[in-house]
């Protein structure tokens, strides 16, 4: 006799009750435990494990998903999330998205490993657009022959158009020491009050007039990116340490000020 497939279904349905949710396998009967009651790892078995493809272990707390840690390294002075099984035998090192929100996960982490001091970012030679007492001071660091940054300027002028409590304060350098680059920074830095409208005119493709000062403030914001880790233009320093690089939008950019993770 056959049995169409719905019926086959609906037999498994009833011989095979769903099942608990899934927990990491136990040896000893009883209640289920969490995963780090059976499973542990030091920062020490960590780096034992890693070896020389590290140059030292940070961190090691819980991964993202069942079964795994996140073993937080150092490695060419920045620190980066990897994610190791309790096995110990499987090594993951890629990006993590939560699919409910399609959250990078271990974007979100990077990100928070690597905050800056704050403090350690000199602002007397930069340009600022809102109000310098802003509850809320965001560095950027911009190159004016950078697309990208040119992309993100008008979002930064929407940005203090629709909240008064933010203000950005702008850093200008020569990403590539191209000579060009640098005396459009040049320009712009010694223009002081001006500053601002000659960065406009550099994004907008207007021909800037020589620099009338002698500053070091060009080479001082490309050592200070290179000391930060900022490798790429644009990137901005929120209140918190955190470094974003790269073209944001207003919307977005508002949200993750006002709801800082």
């Amino acid at each position: 006799m056959k049995f169409s497939a719905a019926i086959l279904c609906l037999v498994a349905f009833l011989l095979f009750p769903a099942l608990p949710a899934a927990h990491a396998f136990q040896k000893e009967a009883g209640p289920v435990k969490e995963c780090t009651e059976c499973h542990s790892l030091s920062k020490e078995e960590a780096a034992k494990i890693l070896g020389g493809m590290v140059d030292n272990v940070v961190a090691v707390v819980p991964g993202p998903f069942p079964g795994t840690w996140e073993v937080d390294v150092e490695k060419g002075g920045k620190k980066v999330p990897l994610y190791l099984d309790y096995s110990r035998k499987y090594l993951f090192n890629g990006q993590v998205i939560r699919m409910s929100d399609m959250e990078n996960l271990t974007g979100v982490r990077y990100t928070d490993l690597n905050r800056v001091d704050v403090s350690m970012i000199p602002l007397d030679d930069a340009i600022v657009y809102g109000n310098p007492r802003a509850k809320h001071k965001v560095i950027v660091f911009d190159d004016p022959d950078c697309p990208w940054c040119k992309k993100l300027h008008g979002e930064i002028k929407q940005v203090v158009a629709r909240d008064p409590e933010v203000a950005f304060f702008v850093r200008v350098y020569a990403r590539t020491n191209n000579p060009k680059t640098v005396k459009k920074a040049l320009s712009i830095v010694c223009g002081k009050t001006e500053a601002a409208k000659l960065l406009d005119d550099a994004f907008a493709g207007k021909k800037l007039p020589p620099a009338t000062c002698k500053t070091n403030a060009v080479e001082e914001t490309a050592r200070l990116a290179a000391k930060l880790g900022i490798r790429g233009t644009p990137a901005m320093v929120l209140p918190d340490g955190r470094v974003i690089s790269g073209y944001m939008k207003a919307d977005a950019l508002i949200a993750l000020l006002r709801n800082p993770k």
